[in-house]
């Protein structure tokens, strides 16, 4: 499926030529992702979530614990439930499913009350690990469900309301919602693949280095000013609720990055978590 421009991955956007070894169509998968908020009416089958979720549970974990568990919500009603509790979001309520993916440290102190062991393992390092592993497994999701010409968007919203969320999905203390990922056939074409900033700016070689860092931001800068990403979405910058609309031409993604980082309240959904740390432990997880 091409994308704006014709542009159908990331290979081709940055000129990068792939030996024919190392031409696969994971890698084609992997490097055309872009996120769809739009979808239509189709539902999704039972034996494709089952493929998709197959693939997401075939993620790498750590040490094997697996702390992470998926809800899978097709209900329209609870559907759009949690598209209030994620920000009123349009791609909750049409996509046919909305998986959820959850830290999860109720079921190792299931195992360890099983085995008539003592859980002692409520770190900060735990929450990680059940975190990265929850966003592995979103990840194999989306990966499965974009190969077979599925689409979907991550929702990190998921984390504006945890107790809320976790009541309408039953979340006993230990499980945390991480990200949900909304999925389903996607209503068109797609506006193409993103740029994203230069491999100077986000790869390092041995050790870290800034060396050649104003020189990719400018670069990227230029990039995302003339494919118009950011155009008609400035934000005010230190709380001048006037916004730049006419100066298009420098308005790029080091302005608007730094106007969101500076003030949390730019940052949407961001600001709504504000408390999350307490939400977190009081979800039984520990930040010590």
């Amino acid at each position: 499926m091409s994308g704006h421009g014709g542009i159908q991955n990331r290979f081709e956007l940055e000129g990068i030529e792939l030996p024919s070894a190392w031409a696969s169509e994971t890698m084609r998968t992997i490097a055309a992702h872009e996120s769809r908020r739009s979808f239509t009416a189709e539902p999704l089958g039972e034996q494709a979530l089952t493929a998709i979720l197959t693939a997401a549970r075939s993620a790498p974990t750590s040490s094997n614990l697996q702390a992470y568990s998926i809800v899978v919500v097709r209900d329209v009603e609870r559907k759009n439930r949690l598209a209030e509790l994620v920000g009123d979001q349009r791609c909750v309520r049409e996509a046919p499913v909305m998986l959820v993916f959850c830290a999860d440290i109720f079921r190792l102190r299931a195992v360890c009350e099983r085995q008539g062991q003592p859980f002692a393992a409520d770190t900060l390092e735990m929450f990680l690990l059940a975190s990265v592993d929850a966003a592995l497994c979103m990840q194999n999701a989306l990966t499965a469900a974009e190969s077979v010409g599925l689409a979907g968007v991550p929702i990190g919203s998921v984390r504006n309301e945890p107790d809320t969320v976790a009541a309408e999905l039953a979340l006993p203390r230990g499980v945390f919602a991480v990200v949900g990922l909304a999925l389903g056939s996607p209503r068109d074409s797609g506006r193409g693949v993103k740029p994203r900033l230069p491999v100077e700016a986000t790869v390092h070689r041995e050790r870290y280095s800034a060396e050649r860092l104003d020189e990719a931001l400018e670069a990227y800068d230029r990039a995302t000013i003339a494919r118009g990403i950011y155009r008609g979405r400035h934000v005010p910058a230190g709380g001048d609720p006037e916004l730049d609309a006419d100066d298009e031409d420098r308005y790029g993604w080091c302005e608007h990055t730094a106007r969101r980082c500076s003030n949390p309240e730019h940052l949407g959904a961001a600001s709504l978590r504000r408390h999350l740390r307490e939400q977190v432990r009081r979800r039984g997880f520990s930040l010590d």
